[in-house]
């Protein structure tokens, strides 16, 4: 086997280890850091590389071969336990899918080259498995990527099920392409078997897909009555307020009279200082049954000035500046839906904290509009403990049930191509929401 030939071979396995990080970062959620994580895969991945490299020239072209398949198998599993932040049933459909497409690619790219041997068969082969590498990478980051991590967040259990479907089909595809000897070293009369195993395993990836898709839209649909429900919760609460304040405005008219009467009788008889308190005491009074103009927002108003209530009656200090127009092109539902989570997180964030800690929540909400593009920008800031934990970039709740108000901005979010950040440093917890309107 000449030199030329075996760094051919030695330039296919490294494209191999390109192909695997790569289709692994396009789908995976990395551990944090994940620049220092990246580093250490890189530098396992050529340590690999150089012992590939002297075992290949040492021992020649067909052992490397037989020992490719444990090797990447290695490589992958590698992979997984430095830098996947997903569940090992998540990582591992990645992984056999991910082989199983491999290996299609390797017997189309094989089947593709003109020569049966040589260097030509080399070169060949492995410009037609960059071109497909290329497009499954491409497809992969362009459109896969969100709707995969989309399912990542709906299902749960079902990832083992479906896990063990892919090994099956990866475990049939080896057995079809490199038993009893490796396809390239004998003539093609199995091209019937690998034809229908990619036809099966589109059929149950399709299957699998309608079924994860009526998931989701029953997801989207409880999400969204459960804002709905948020919603029209809130709104019932602020009608009712309002009611109360009208009502009380309508007593103070009537009783303004007496009201006067009270304070010119103290006047009179020189009772100064029990007139003022009494004239304060009115005032306040007035003033806590008034709805506080936060924004131009009607929904916004109302449910911000609401939930300023319920912290200032918590004694929790509230600052508030919000500029939100009247008429914001966002679904209402949406926006009241992340302002009651966020407000409501930021709420119990602060009631968790230690007694005589100050706490406070800061609300700073911001829209823009730069050539013709909208922007709304919602920072919720409040005092919280030292001690959050944090699972997929989500604060972890101690509430049974709990983590659903944070799923339900992040959604939203991406609903309107945004993001939202939770993070926690130095006892303030930060949510940060960007929508593109």
């Amino acid at each position: 086997m000449s030199i030329s030939l075996r760094v051919l071979v030695l330039l296919r396995f490294l494209q191999t280890a390109a192909y695997i990080s790569l289709f692994f970062f396009s789908l995976i959620k990395l551990k944090e850091p994940k620049i220092r994580r990246v580093a250490i895969t890189v530098a396992v991945y050529i340590a690999v590389a150089v012992s590939y490299c002297v075992l290949l020239f040492a021992y020649g072209q067909e052992l490397a071969e037989r020992l490719i398949i444990p090797i990447e198998i290695g490589l992958c599993l590698l992979l997984l336990i430095i830098c996947s932040a997903d569940k090992w049933a998540v990582s591992l459909f990645v992984m056999f899918t991910q082989f199983y497409l491999y290996l299609g690619i390797c017997y189309l790219s094989h089947v593709c080259t003109t020569e049966a041997s040589g260097i030509i068969y080399e070169i060949e082969y492995l410009l037609y498995r960059t071109v497909m590498f290329g497009a499954l990478l491409f497809f992969n980051f362009k459109y896969l990527r969100h709707r995969f991590r989309r399912l990542v967040d709906i299902l749960a259990k079902e990832w083992y099920l479906i896990t063990l479907a892919t090994f099956f089909f990866y475990v049939l595809e080896v057995v079809i392409l490199y038993i009893p000897r490796f396809y390239w070293y004998e003539a093609d009369n199995r091209w019937y078997l690998v034809v229908s195993s990619y036809l099966v395993f589109l059929g149950v990836y399709w299957l699998i897909f309608q079924i994860v898709s009526a998931i989701e839209d029953k997801y989207r649909s409880r999400e969204r009555e459960s804002i709905l429900s948020v919603q029209n919760k809130m709104w019932e609460e602020q009608i009712e307020v309002q009611k109360n304040a009208v009502n009380a405005a309508r007593r103070d008219r009537h009783d303004l009279r007496h009201h006067y009467d009270t304070l010119l009788s103290m006047l009179e008889g020189g009772k100064t200082q029990e007139a003022v308190a009494y004239l304060s005491a009115q005032t306040q009074r007035m003033e806590s049954a008034a709805l506080a103009g936060v924004c131009e927002h009607l929904a916004a108003n109302a449910i911000l000035s609401r939930w300023a209530a319920r912290a200032r009656e918590n004694d929790i200090k509230t600052e508030i500046d919000a500029s939100i127009p009247a008429n914001l092109p966002m679904d209402e539902v949406s926006l009241v839906g992340i302002l009651a989570n966020s407000f409501e997180n930021a709420v119990e964030g602060c009631l968790r904290t230690p007694e005589g800690t100050m706490r406070y929540i800061t609300v700073n909400i911001a829209y823009s509009v730069y050539n013709g593009a909208g922007k709304l920008h919602i920072v919720f800031e409040n005092s919280c403990t030292d001690n959050i934990v944090f699972e997929g970039g989500f604060p972890k709740s101690g509430k049974p049930g709990g983590g659903t108000g944070t799923r339900s901005i992040a959604y939203t979010a991406e609903r309107y191509n945004g993001m939202v950040e939770f993070t926690s440093q130095g006892g303030v917890f930060r949510t940060r929401v960007l929508l593109h309107l």
